[in-house]
């Protein structure tokens, strides 16, 4: 016997625009950089932004499956992301979101494009280091945004990085050339 997968649980992910975002949830980012000692509120600096939802079916609520939703954002900027966790199926201020933000000179990107977004770094006013993947479809979207992720990471910690590099060649550029 196999393992049943649902699948209403994989996970599907968009690009998304700063627009699309809750009101609440764009007030709540701009209230939350303040707090925490950011230059600037970073939405107007938002260069890639990707959505994922999962839905995944729960244990049984009065005598039948309830389905919960969860989302993730992520919004990229050229020295910020900024990580929402959130219900979509609540109007208003959801309690139980949470929102972090991540110095890109500190985050480093973990997992393969397969398994998710893996990211691990100190978010901005906490004093722990944390780790956790971000689910995804490993779609193109979420391919490209990933990318972008990356290479923002690395040009904030001083790396040059060309801006048409495609994973294939940053693979053949590291490797150098064996003479005899």
């Amino acid at each position: 016997m196999g393992t049943h997968r649902n699948a209403s649980s994989s996970p599907t992910s968009r690009v998304i625009g700063v627009h699309s975002l809750p009101m609440a949830v764009i007030s709540l980012i701009k209230d939350q950089s303040v707090a925490r000692g950011l230059v600037r509120d970073p939405l107007p600096e938002v260069t890639h932004a990707v959505r994922t939802e999962v839905a995944a079916s729960s244990g049984r609520w009065f005598g039948r499956g309830r389905v919960r939703h969860a989302v993730t954002e992520l919004l990229l900027t050229p020295e910020v992301l900024v990580v929402v966790d959130r219900d979509p199926e609540r109007d208003g201020l959801d309690p139980d979101l949470q929102l972090t933000f991540h110095r890109l000179h500190q985050l480093e990107v973990t997992s393969e494009p397969e398994q998710g977004i893996g990211l691990l770094s100190t978010p901005v006013g906490s004093t722990e280091r944390s780790s956790r993947v971000v689910p995804s479809d490993g779609g193109p979207e979420t391919t490209r945004f990933r990318q972008a992720l990356l290479e923002a990471a690395e040009r904030s910690r001083g790396i040059d990085v060309p801006a048409t590099r495609l994973p294939d060649e940053a693979e053949s550029t590291s490797r150098s050339p064996e003479y005899s």
